[in-house]
């Protein structure tokens, strides 16, 4: 499959976020996928940007690929597999796959991270939030 460079703006993505009565078990987030197989000609990596606005958390939750985070702005904490870490802007992490993991704001304003997938597109990223 031939591929080209794909360059994407952040502002010519919509947020999306869960349906309202999902809210309580996920949690008050916010993403845009901006690079994917499904909306550009791209393979292997998905990229995206997500926001938990302050006092809100993406629960906790798995999924088969690896991620990485990269802390734009804001504070929080990251929990995986049980142990929680701080994070502020410009910290990367790195989550196994198959790690239960959540991420919660901690500050006073928006904590904004792109979200890096090892999967072709974000539609083959399951979330599965345990009961």
């Amino acid at each position: 499959m031939d591929h080209e460079p794909v360059v994407v703006r952040e502002s010519a993505r919509e947020w999306e976020t869960w349906p309202d009565q999902e809210v309580p078990k996920k949690g008050q987030t916010y993403w845009k996928t901006l690079v994917s197989g499904d909306l550009t000609h791209s393979e292997a990596l998905t990229m995206g940007i997500a926001k938990v606005p302050p006092g809100e958390a993406l629960r906790e939750h798995r999924h088969r690929q690896a991620e990485i985070y990269l802390v734009l702005e804001g504070k929080g904490s990251i929990t995986i597999d049980g142990e929680t870490r701080p994070v502020s802007a410009g910290c990367a992490v790195f989550i196994p796959g198959n790690a239960l993991h959540s991420c919660e704001n901690t500050g006073s304003s928006d904590l904004r991270f792109t979200y890096v997938f090892a999967a072709d597109s974000f539609e083959e990223v399951e979330y599965v939030f345990d009961e």
